[in-house]
């Protein structure tokens, strides 16, 4: 009968384990969540930002076609002095220039974004082992506190 009433004590020790351990755990697993949160955040806010960027190429396209259709309506069929030529195409290469700067910016905010992706691609991973690791805690005590019962 004594028996019976002994705690076994790898039964005891494995339950102080359980207990230290699964705060420990859950506090990881909300911390990878956290994470995993921010980074999904931080991806939509570079989606909204290339979004805007290729909007304003856009606009700036469009203008610049506008600018053009204005400067060649204003010359055509005239004689041009070579420094208003010369002007002409410096303002020609400026509005080249400028695309082009939106244009790499673009595609850096587009490597940004596959990089975020990866980023959110590992914090969703961090997240469900830290998940698998509380779950199989859990999983453990439900099976020690089992086995205690059935004793």
């Amino acid at each position: 009968m004594e028996e019976a009433l002994e705690v076994d004590p790898q039964t005891l020790a494995m339950e102080q384990v359980i207990s230290v351990l699964t705060p420990l755990r859950q506090h990881r697993q909300a911390s990878a969540e956290r994470a995993q949160r921010q980074a999904q955040k931080t991806l939509e806010q570079m989606h909204e930002h290339l979004q805007q960027t290729r909007d304003s190429y856009a606009q700036e396209r469009h203008n610049q076609r506008e600018r053009r259709q204005v400067l060649s309506s204003a010359h055509v069929n005239k004689a041009m002095s070579l420094d208003d030529l010369e002007r002409w195409h410096e303002k020609e290469n400026r509005m080249l220039d400028r695309l082009a700067y939106i244009r790499q910016d673009m595609a850096r905010q587009a490597l940004g974004i596959e990089e975020q992706q990866q980023r959110l691609a590992q914090a969703k991973d961090a997240a469900k082992a830290s998940q698998r690791a509380v779950e199989k805690l859990a999983c453990l005590a439900e099976a020690l506190n089992e086995q205690g019962e059935s004793s």
